[in-house]
């Protein structure tokens, strides 16, 4: 799956090179490995959004059919975004970074990008790694406008754990740069030797000051009551849940109506706390409770423009229960490029929910990315 972010917080051009490939691994969430990167640039310079895809190649380094098909999505996705302008990565250690196949590359992305002038420069590095060299294989005249090249050509990556991007995002959001894709999907592995789902219910201490009985919690409660229990274990997401709360917050997040209404949490000031709850709730639910969960998470991802995050949780999500039809139906937003602010329309549907059920959301505080 491709990684859309939408950046609206990264800093404005003209860049020159070498800062914009450092900043890559920040703006993405992890050190990208044999992918294209795509970075879109809007009005005033601003670096509006970065796609990220695995690079196809054939044994002999041409671009296989999937990349032309991907790269055609990618055109129409940054045309109805509204983009001036588009610089293409290849990272990539299967060739030399100046030889031809990579240039053959860009070649293709610049005829799916000709709705927006094509590709104003292209690219190539080995890895992402302090030191490692980059070369330019593609700038037609040195017209880019976002890029600056009167530098030069070709030059050293400088460290992606300490660029300005990494740090702003380690400070706002509290994320390191991870080595690889695979280790955002470890953070949502089942944790061994947890609770079973068939476990007897039991009391849940936690939830009883929201008003959900002490004994049959799980059953017994409303869905408002679940609700209530929901957000008060989001507001105490510091403390590990036991046992004898899972049962009642797999019943929540497993009713529609109340997985609705948590939505609108990803826009207020418990969205780190639920981030940090839904997690949790992942890796210690399995089937639908899973799903629901991982949805959760993959929303609340979306709407800060962390695509790479968001399209891990639905995968995680869909694996859990193919047919949950809103994991589906935010995995096909994402993979069609539709626009974090259009996602974070959800939380209306959150609040319209959770005033059904006779629960009051905190108020919104937070907007949606890009």
């Amino acid at each position: 799956m491709s990684s859309l972010t939408p950046n609206s917080s990264s800093p404005r051009g003209p860049l020159d090179p070498t800062t914009l490939l450092t900043a890559v691994p920040a703006l993405i969430g992890f050190l990208p490995e044999r992918s294209i990167i795509v970075i879109a640039f809007g009005a005033g310079r601003a670096l509006s959004a970065t796609m990220r895809h695995d690079l196809f190649l054939d044994g002999a380094g041409a671009p296989r059919p999937e990349l032309s098909g991907l790269l055609a999505d990618l055109g129409t996705i940054t045309d109805s975004y509204g983009v001036e302008e588009v610089a293409v990565i290849v990272a990539d250690d299967r060739h030399r970074i100046d030889g031809p196949e990579y240039r053959r590359v860009v070649e293709l992305a610049d005829r799916h990008f000709s709705a927006i002038g094509g590709v104003a420069a292209g690219f190539a590095l080995a890895e992402f790694r302090a030191g490692a060299p980059w070369t330019t294989i593609w700038c037609p005249d040195d017209q880019t406008w976002a890029v600056d090249m009167s530098g030069g050509r070709s030059g050293l990556l400088g460290d992606p754990h300490t660029s300005p991007t990494a740090v702003a995002t380690a400070v706002r959001a509290g994320r390191r740069i991870l080595a690889r894709r695979s280790e955002i999907r470890a953070m949502l592995d089942p944790l061994p030797g947890e609770c079973s789902r068939q476990r007897p219910d039991r009391d849940c201490p936690g939830c009883a000051a929201e008003g959900v009985p002490r004994s049959g919690a799980a059953t017994a409660a409303s869905p408002a009551d679940l609700l209530e229990c929901a957000i008060g274990s989001v507001v105490r997401a510091t403390e590990p849940l036991d046992c004898r709360s899972l049962p009642v917050l797999d019943r929540a997040v497993s009713d529609v109506r109340v997985r609705d209404a948590l939505l609108g949490l990803a826009v207020t000031d418990l969205r780190d706390r639920a981030e940090t709850r839904w997690r949790e709730l992942t890796r210690r639910l399995t089937g639908r409770g899973r799903a629901a969960a991982a949805t959760l998470l993959a929303h609340l991802h979306y709407v800060a423009g962390e695509g790479a995050y968001a399209g891990t949780a639905l995968d995680v999500a869909l694996e859990a229960d193919p047919g949950y039809e809103l994991a589906r139906m935010l995995d096909e937003c994402l993979r069609s490029g539709l626009r974090p602010a259009k996602v974070a329309q959800l939380a209306d549907v959150g609040y319209d929910a959770a005033a059904r059920l006779g629960v009051r959301l905190p108020p919104i505080t937070r907007q949606a990315a890009g």
